[in-house]
C-alpha cells in the first residue's frame, strides 16, 4: 500500500468516525474530499507549518487548498481538459468544505 493510499484512508476513517474533528486526520491537517461522477478523491493538506493566526499564514493554507481542490477533481498538470460542470461543482464542492474546515482550524489554534 502506497503512503498516498494510507493517507486517504485515515483521512476516510477519521471522517466516518464519530467524535472526530472533521479538520482531518493530524490536528494541523484538513481533508480535501472530491466528488467527480461516481468516484470519491481524498488528500490530506498538512498546515502544521503555518501559523493560521496570521494573514500570510492563511493565504498560503488558502493556497494549498485550492492546489488539493483542484488534484481530487481531476485538474492534472494544468488543465482539465474540457472543463466540465462535473469538474465545477467537485471543485467548487471541495474548496467550499476545505475553506470551512480551515477557518474552524484556524479559530482554534487562536
Amino acid at each position: 500500500m502506497t503512503k498516498k493510499m494510507l493517507v486517504a484512508m485515515a483521512a476516510t476513517m477519521a471522517l466516518a468516525l464519530p467524535g472526530v474533528a472533521s479538520a482531518g486526520s493530524n490536528d494541523m491537517d484538513v481533508v480535501v474530499d472530491g466528488h467527480a461522477g461516481t468516484e470519491t478523491r481524498t488528500l490530506a493538506v498538512s498546515l502544521a507549518d503555518l501559523n493560521l493566526a496570521s494573514t500570510n499564514g492563511m493565504r498560503r493554507a488558502d493556497s494549498r487548498l485550492v492546489r488539493a481542490s483542484k488534484q481530487v477533481c481531476g485538474f492534472v498538470n494544468g488543465s482539465v481538459l474540457p472543463v466540465t460542470d462535473d469538474y465545477r461543482n467537485c471543485y467548487g464542492s471541495a474548496i467550499e468544505g476545505a475553506r470551512s474546515d480551515l477557518t474552524s482550524l484556524a479559530q482554534r489554534q487562536s
